[in-house]
């Protein structure tokens, strides 16, 4: 275990629960068809993740390397969704469609890349098909993607936005904004937006060669009405959109159908797997009937690492549907329930999570899907005065880094529980640290500093459970080198024994 460079920095400076609920289920197999242009091929709407290369396994859900397409269903049911074997790999997608209407379907990879170039997949379900592309880099490191968005300079061609834009309702995973790109290299991705009146957006991923859209998803809450610019930018290349945000108008009422126990009729879209974000394919259906037409916001208490949560306008009365979008990362395998409450209505639906490989540490960085599963611990010590937790890992056996190092230093007593946890919590006695060492060595770090204790945003370690032999979280946030060069860390997760 490596021992970290800043622990004496730090120490100078200072549910899970389940039931009987039924779960949502639909016997039989699905029918349907996929979803394609307008020329009957290509896959349509379609999305590559990750980061593909030459000898790299592909291991499922732990890679995080997918595609996702979509489909309509016709009749819900179980669903198989694959591909062929291009060359040395393949991906697949297994699951239950909630209900007719168009799904999107997440496809994880399997195998090795043999060869650098494009590969043409074969999609099929169903008696239908469609092809999509999978671009396929050198064994060198990842490289950042090559590209102009639509517009360039100007206003983003392509413009798209998606959900409601309303004063004072707080976005969702359903606001978007898609514009037009034309990648000349493959590679990593991020853009991003300012705030403007409480809103940004931004995307981050991987791009393959070819002219597409990239979707960024909104983040805030609108503070006053009009329309205001958003600049996106990327590497070299910048182009604006406008979004215009309405009145916010008066609360909807409404008794979801079912209240107040079950959730009557509720349906789930996507797949859900312990230790795999969540994405915009994961939502509830839940079924109300309404009075009085207008806004709603509603949402559920987090539970195993996920929560879920819809906003946005209901124009018409009578029996509606209300779609929830998941967002988190889920902690454990095992099935919970979610209560959620709106318009004095409450009633509850429980979702299962499929079981993920443990002993691992996950992130991306910069967008790169990385994992230190190699040697990855906890170590919970208490024999100094202070509680220390310390999580480490390593991407390679055949070299000290890449390699991870993290740190929750309790200076005033008792143990680390559960919790979050974050770099400006100094005053309260907590610091936390997280050293991430590349390739070279170079140790990119974040800590507790008595000097500022407003860091945003702020490094951030979250404890969904921990026991005398495992401890089981997610984490993120920004880690800097000497030099003060950045890198992103998202999507951070840990499963870990406790030795």
């Amino acid at each position: 275990m490596k021992i970290l460079n800043t622990i004496s920095v730090l120490l100078i400076s200072l549910f899970l629960f389940t039931s009987c609920q039924k779960e949502l289920y639909f016997e039989g197999t699905s029918s349907g068809s996929l979803k394609t242009d307008t020329l009957g091929t290509d896959c349509l709407p379609s999305e590559v993740v990750g980061y593909y290369q030459i000898d790299s396994a592909l291991n499922g859900p732990v890679s995080g390397n997918y595609i996702e397409v979509q489909v309509n269903v016709t009749y819900p049911g179980e669903y198989t969704i694959k591909t062929d074997t291009v060359n040395g790999y393949y991906f697949i997608g297994t699951g239950t469609f909630g209900q007719i209407g168009v799904d999107s379907v997440r496809l994880y990879g399997y195998g090795r890349p043999l060869t650098q170039g494009i590969n043409t997949f074969l999609v099929s379900y169903n008696n239908t098909f469609c092809y999509i592309d999978v671009e396929v880099n050198d064994g060198g490191t990842a490289t950042n993607a090559v590209y102009t968005l639509g517009g360039d300079g100007s206003t983003c061609t392509g413009a798209v936005l998606n959900g409601t834009f309303m004063e004072s309702l707080p976005t969702t995973s359903n606001n978007t904004a898609s514009v037009d790109i034309t990648v000349s290299t493959g590679g990593n991705y991020t853009l991003i937006t300012p705030v403007v009146n409480g809103v940004s957006f931004s995307s981050t991923g991987s791009l393959t060669t070819g002219n597409t859209g990239v979707t960024l998803t909104a983040t805030g809450t609108p503070t006053t009405t009009g329309t205001f610019n958003y600049t996106v930018s990327g590497t070299g290349t910048f182009c604006s959109f406008s979004v215009t945000y309405e009145p916010l108008a008066a609360p909807a009422t409404y008794i979801f159908t079912g209240a107040p126990t079950d959730c009557s009729g509720a349906t789930l879209s996507g797949t859900y797997t312990a230790g795999v974000a969540t994405s915009q394919s994961n939502t509830a259906n839940i079924n109300i009937n309404v009075s009085t037409t207008g806004s709603y916001s509603v949402s559920t208490p987090q539970v195993n690492g996920v929560s879920f949560q819809g906003t946005g306008l209901i124009n018409t009365a009578g029996n509606q549907t209300l779609v929830l979008y998941a967002v988190g990362i889920p902690a454990i395998a095992g099935t919970f329930n979610y209560t959620i409450s709106g318009s004095g209505s409450t009633c509850t639906f429980s979702v299962t999570y499929d079981g993920a490989p443990t002993n691992f540490i996950t992130c991306d960085i910069d967008g790169v899907f990385t994992t230190f599963n190699v040697g990855s611990t906890a170590g919970l010590d208490n024999s100094a005065g202070p509680s220390i937790l310390s999580i480490d890992g390593s991407s390679t056996s055949a070299t000290p880094d890449p390699s991870i190092s993290m740190q929750v230093i309790k200076s005033l007593g008792g143990s680390v529980t559960p919790g979050t946890y974050n770099v400006n919590q100094l005053a309260t006695g907590i610091a936390v640290s997280c050293d991430y060492f590349d390739e070279t060595s170079i140790d990119f770090a974040a800590l507790t500093d008595a000097q500022n204790q407003n860091q945003n945003p702020a490094f951030t370690i979250t404890i969904t459970s921990i026991t005398a032999t495992r401890c089981i979280g997610t984490f993120e946030g920004p880690v800097k080198d000497s030099q003060g060069t950045t890198k992103i860390i998202t999507q951070g997760i840990f499963n870990v024994p406790v030795q």
